[in-house]
């Protein structure tokens, strides 16, 4: 299993996340956790991190997992035929419920698994992978809920990554918020690390390490 979970962007370990990946730099870049913003907005954003992977030297496409909310088992061989894909930060509570909609939480499980793939994520798309979102409200609103979404909050993470994942750590914009992430799986008894930003956890095979 290849994960690289990210605290902000690629953070400062590119060159690690390119080997990885390696020959076949086609992305598969996911960015359901920005369904809050307004269409315009989100394409917008979707538009700057293209233009981000293509320097760092990916071919880019996105994946709307909205799309398969209604037909699931269309997202199969496309999840299945990705050498990498890129899941980006948000609202980690509006991202868990797009996994779900769509199934590629379990077909994300299966394949990370058993095939070939690598996947990367920052922010909400790192927390997403631990054991439980439970802590992370005290950061994302689990109440913002915009059209073709459900109101019921999704708890659980995919349990691919031991330690609960706190990122943006001593940040001047979300450090608040990550302390208080901190500090709730410190109250909880939970094993977690932090992340600022710059700062990776990488998962490669049986080698598993923060990259600061």
């Amino acid at each position: 299993m290849k994960l690289y979970l990210s605290s902000d962007g690629f953070g400062s370990h590119l060159k690690r996340l390119q080997q990885m990946v390696g020959d076949d730099r086609r992305v598969l870049f996911i960015d359901n956790a920005k369904d809050y913003m307004a269409e315009r907005e989100r394409s917008k954003h979707v538009v700057e991190k293209q233009a981000e992977f293509e320097a760092a030297g990916f071919d880019f496409f996105e994946l709307d997992l909205r799309r398969y909310f209604r037909s699931p088992d269309s997202l199969k061989p496309i999840v299945e035929a990705a050498p990498f894909v890129w899941v980006a930060g948000g609202n980690t509570f509006l991202l868990r419920r797009a996994f779900a909609y769509s199934g590629f939480d379990t077909l994300l499980k299966q394949v990370l698994k058993h095939g070939h793939m690598t996947y990367g994520g920052s922010s909400a798309g790192s927390i997403i992978m631990t054991k439980t979102l439970r802590g992370t409200e005290h950061g994302d609103d689990p109440y913002d809920v915009p059209a073709e979404y459900h109101e019921e909050i999704i708890w659980d993470g995919l349990g691919l990554v031991y330690p609960q994942l706190v990122p943006h750590y001593g940040s001047d914009w979300f450090g608040t918020e990550a302390q208080a992430m901190a500090d709730y799986f410190e109250q909880q008894g939970m094993t977690y690390t932090t992340l600022a930003d710059g700062e990776v956890y990488v998962v490669d095979g049986k080698y598993e390490e923060k990259l600061t």
